[in-house]
């Protein structure tokens, strides 16, 4: 097997030598992953294509899925009134089949849950809190992450309240 030498920031490296993470199996799985995204299409090769989207796919949800997680949870932990997370996380239990891959339903459906309304202020004032621009929606998987962190919160506190 070769070997690679990487320099990284020194703050880094600490917080790195902090964990107990196999760093050396992470790096070869960011590397191959890296280079799936970014292989070249020859000669209308699709099985490239679909591996090279494959992998982008993947590098996308491993980096963008914590955050939107994490940004559910905060909500349902900070903000959300009993109702709303109720609602939220009902969202969750939805037939994943009927709203896939539907963004524009699931983000309407969530609006709904979180204002009891769905109208296009509130939507823009909703897109506006997730992703920073009143006039970008989330992604359908960015929608399912944030309401998988809100619903883990639910599932957490339900039996006690």
């Amino acid at each position: 097997m070769a070997t690679l030498n990487i320099s990284l920031p020194d703050e880094l490296k600490m917080r790195m030598d902090a964990t107990n993470e196999n760093w050396s199996a992470i790096a070869r799985r960011a590397f191959e992953l890296q280079l799936k995204s970014t292989m070249s299409i020859g000669d209308n090769d699709m099985n490239t294509v679909i591996e090279r989207l494959r992998a982008s796919k993947q590098k996308i949800e491993e980096v963008q899925r914590p955050g939107w997680i994490e940004e559910g949870r905060k909500w349902a932990m900070e903000t959300a009134e009993y109702d709303q997370l109720e609602r939220v996380a009902q969202l969750a239990e939805l037939d994943a089949e009927a709203m896939a891959p539907d963004a524009g339903a699931l983000f309407r459906a969530l609006c709904e849950a979180i204002y009891e309304d769905g109208d296009g202020y509130l939507r823009e004032e909703l897109a506006e809190q997730l992703t920073g621009d009143a006039r970008r929606w989330p992604s359908y998987d960015q929608l399912c992450w944030y309401i998988e962190g809100v619903q883990q919160v639910w599932n957490e506190v339900s039996d006690e309240i």
